[in-house]
């Protein structure tokens, strides 16, 4: 196997705990994973601090607690790694907005489809970028936009 097919197996091997790690809300692994200045950029919330990426994270858990991610399509090369997310849930507890606002559950189901792309550095994720259809999550959750 060269080396390249090594280090993309690898990572695609460490994204997949990452996400394992998460869905079983092991948040303390989750934080460690991260560089404690790792940046997070989604939309409508771009922040810095591994602790801060966490708590983003346990936000989406209390609105949808049985939340799954299941990543796929790992490319990976040196420092970096693009892929796909799958996520699933149902919407049974209020979903908090950056703003301070929050949309009570809905009682419905989610398949959101993310593309991440990560930097790492060494065996941390340093920045944290994460791009979906937002129009589509709220419309699946019957809230139009």
């Amino acid at each position: 196997m060269s080396e390249t097919a090594a280090v993309m197996e690898d990572r695609a091997a460490w994204i997949e705990e990452f996400f394992r790690r998460v869905d079983t809300h092991d948040f303390e692994w989750v934080e460690s994973a991260l560089a404690q200045d790792c940046v997070i950029d989604a939309p409508g919330f771009k922040h810095e601090g591994a602790e801060v990426v966490v708590l983003w994270m346990a936000g989406f858990f209390a609105a949808f607690p049985d939340l799954r991610h299941r990543p796929h399509r790992v490319i990976a090369e040196g420092e970096e790694a693009a892929f796909l997310v799958e996520v699933t849930g149902t919407h049974t507890e209020d979903l908090a907005f950056p703003d301070g606002g929050a949309l009570p559950p809905t009682g419905k189901s989610i398949r959101v489809e993310l593309a991440e792309f990560w930097r790492f550095e060494g065996a941390q994720v340093v920045e944290y970028k994460v791009i979906y259809d937002q129009a589509d999550f709220l419309g699946q959750l019957g809230v139009g936009v």
